[in-house]
């Protein structure tokens, strides 16, 4: 099973990905394509270029970006080496005139340390110089990954923690500039495919207004599970990509703005499902849909709804431990139900 290592991110389905891919290549033929339609880390996405066609899409810019690096790229790779080479002058540029400095202004000492922040910034100014595309979404994943090892923060970004904190110490003293040579290292050697493989950045109901997914077979469906909104996890991500220079608020600096979905509302989410669930059985595509019995809609009900739709509604469960990213592990029943007509 291919894996890409993109991320930290709450709901990963990396260890779920024995169970994703068969139920998703059950009902898609041969060659055919499948729309990852909220793929988050791109694990998914990443795991099914290896049989078909497939389309990302996502809300979240960080997302796109991944999706671009990893999944419509189908010739560039980096490495340490080769960061050092394009970036470098470019680095040391931003740390003598402050070119970028956002993060050096905004976050010291929350997320991140002073210095922690001043390579980010550096190091962002550097991969805006890359003029190639997929270099530079590559370069930025790694930049990422590298913040996601070295953030001072229960595992993701929701909120930092006190500067009193056991943790604060090693953390704050890791070298930033050091893990992100290693995560580029990390793609130096990616799975490409002859296939023309998409990536959008979209709200789904506005994507499915568009002719884009008028060949797809199957789509897939990740959505949040909880009342917890994603653009609040990780909301540095998608500030590092941007780097528009946000007007932030509150204790956690949280972006204004942030895209609030549905799928976290118990009074929206059945609308939410049948948007979706309409859509498929109009253009006559198949759904798969990965859910948790902890999640806002109970999985019967979300059952009895696929059945409205669909003719034939297969729910197969798996037990997982979940990370709950900083509280432990919690013992969850995950679902991943495949529906077709």
């Amino acid at each position: 099973m291919l894996y890409l290592d993109t991320i930290r991110y709450m709901g990963n389905k990396s260890k779920l990905l024995e169970y994703v891919i068969p139920a998703i290549k059950k009902v898609t033929p041969e060659n055919g394509t499948v729309c990852d339609i909220m793929s988050g880390s791109n694990v998914v996405s990443y795991a099914l270029k290896e049989f078909f066609t497939v389309y990302s899409n996502d809300i979240q810019e960080y997302s796109f970006v991944i999706s671009d690096a990893v999944i419509v790229n189908q010739s560039e790779t980096i490495s340490a080496k080769s960061a050092i080479k394009e970036l470098q002058d470019s680095i040391s540029e931003n740390e003598r005139v402050g070119h970028f400095d956002f993060f050096e202004k905004t976050y010291a000492n929350t997320y991140f340390s002073l210095k922690q922040c001043c390579d980010i910034d550096a190091i962002r100014y550097a991969i805006s110089k890359v003029q190639n595309k997929h270099r530079q979404s590559l370069y930025l994943l790694a930049l990422m990954n590298a913040m996601c090892v070295v953030q001072s923060t229960p595992g993701h970004f929701a909120q930092f923690m006190p500067s009193e904190h056991k943790r604060i110490v090693p953390l704050q003293k890791m070298d930033l500039k050091a893990e992100f040579l290693k995560k580029c290292n990390s793609y130096s050697n990616i799975f490409f495919s002859s296939c023309n493989n998409k990536a959008f950045c979209m709200d789904y109901k506005q994507l499915l207004k568009t002719d884009c997914l008028n060949s797809v077979n199957t789509i897939y469906l990740d959505s949040p599970y909880s009342q917890e909104q994603y653009s609040r996890f990780y909301h540095i991500l998608e500030t590092l990509v941007k780097y528009d220079n946000p007007v932030v608020r509150y204790k956690a600096k949280y972006r204004e703005n942030r895209f609030m979905s549905g799928f976290c509302y118990k009074s929206r989410v059945a609308e939410e499902f049948k948007n979706l669930m309409d859509f498929c059985r109009e253009k006559s595509i198949n759904l798969v849909i990965s859910y948790s019995n902890r999640a806002v809609m109970p999985i019967e009900k979300l059952k009895e709804l696929c059945e409205k739709y669909f003719e034939k509604v297969e729910v197969n469960s798996i037990e997982y431990e979940h990370s709950t990213q900083g509280k432990g592990n919690k013992q969850i029943t995950e679902v991943v139900i495949i529906c077709t007509n």
